[in-house]
């Protein structure tokens, strides 16, 4: 062979492989490949959803325990409010923080439909308004990072349906097997016709009552509890079999409420004025506590109020005290805490505790005082 014929078919072995690496490439733009912000991206080129998982610009967590693909929107569903999608299991996974959706601090209902339903209904995304996933009422805080992760039922996604009238004036969640359960799902005031798809079972369904407090910047959750009779005391429930005989169960809101039903928080509230030089948090025994709008560093001369959960009586599914101890609470930073005095909390009751100290070492707490009560309207 000539040394001009080498040369030709050598610069033609090169143009070649320049080829392939921009096919490579745009496979890997086009499918989803990794940057430096978002690893485990995932982006089918047949359906264009956003599987990505946003580890740190993220609006909100979720963790999908169904087993389904989701597709998640900011409120109803509809081209403008697309958020991005959720693949099955995988633990905490990151949704987009597009900038026109979350340009603000608030709260909101996060709306999933399924993979299948988003496909099918692409063109007219309105027709899924009353047929969600699940709903879920979420907070998007946009000064902090949210540290809460709203968790996807495993019972969710059956052939079974529990369908929820809400004429009242309230946002009503359904939970299962206790107030503090696992979420079924979410309608809003004077919605209808809101339809879950669940798994078959016997179900004992808990509503609670969920609205946003300004004043107090946390969400407030109230539930419906009997006074007087022979339920005196107990949460509101319902209880039904999904099997062979019963397909669906429809639900009622306005049941919730009537004059032999109280509206009680369930939880007590302490407020933390943080008055040290440096960020502190509060701990549960070793277990960071979180707000109900996914904060936990209270960052100098600021506060958060903390939701603290009354425990069930012993032996009770329906029924919780109005009190509970706590004496395993500290105050303080990863590195150095002070445990709090062991203190009684009552049920609705809103209590203050104020920190101080000269260094991330010294750590002075004031005593717990009652400054008010939690109400819901």
């Amino acid at each position: 062979m000539k040394k001009s014929e080498r040369n030709w078919m050598t610069r033609i072995a090169v143009l070649v492989i320049i080829a392939s690496a921009f096919v490579l490439m745009a496979c890997d733009i086009f499918t989803g490949g990794e940057d430096d912000d978002n690893a485990n991206k995932n982006t089918p080129a047949d359906n264009g959803i956003d599987y990505t998982n946003y580890l740190t610009n993220f609006s909100v967590k979720v963790k999908n325990d169904s087993n389904k693909k989701l597709v998640a929107f900011k409120g109803a569903p509809g081209p403008s409010s697309l958020i991005s999608g959720v693949p099955i299991g995988g633990g905490e996974h990151g949704l987009k923080k597009d900038a026109a959706l979350f340009a603000t601090t608030g709260d909101f209902v996060l709306f999933l439909t399924t993979e299948e339903d988003y496909l099918a209904n692409k063109d007219n995304l309105s027709s899924l308004a009353n047929k969600p996933f699940t709903r879920v009422y979420a907070y998007f805080n946009a000064n902090a990072e949210n540290k809460l992760t709203y968790t996807i039922s495993s019972i969710l996604g059956g052939s079974k349906k529990i369908i929820l009238q809400n004429s009242t004036s309230y946002n009503v969640e359904l939970r299962k097997d206790g107030i503090q359960g696992e979420l079924i799902g979410y309608a809003g005031q004077g919605s209808y016709n809101t339809t879950f798809n669940v798994e078959s079972g016997t179900y004992m369904v808990f509503p609670v009552f969920r609205k946003f407090n300004q004043s107090r910047g946390e969400i407030i959750t109230v539930y419906p509890k009997y006074q007087g009779g022979n339920l005196d005391g107990k949460a509101k429930f319902e209880y039904f079999s999904l099997d062979d005989s019963l397909n669906e169960a429809t639900l009622n809101a306005s049941s919730y409420l009537g004059e032999d039903i109280v509206l009680k928080t369930g939880s007590a509230y302490l407020v933390i004025q943080n008055n040290h030089g440096t960020g502190m948090g509060l701990w549960d025994g070793l277990q960071q506590v979180t707000t109900s709008t996914g904060g936990q560093a209270i960052n100098p001369n600021n506060s958060l109020t903390f939701q603290i959960d009354m425990s069930k009586k012993p032996g009770s599914n329906d029924e919780y005290l109005d009190t509970s101890v706590k004496a395993q609470f500290k105050v303080g930073t990863p590195a150095y805490s002070v445990l709090v005095p062991e203190f009684t909390f009552e049920s609705d009751k809103i209590y203050s505790l104020s920190v101080t100290g000269t260094n991330p070492g010294d750590i002075q707490l004031s005593e717990i005082t009652e400054i008010g009560t939690m109400t819901f309207d």
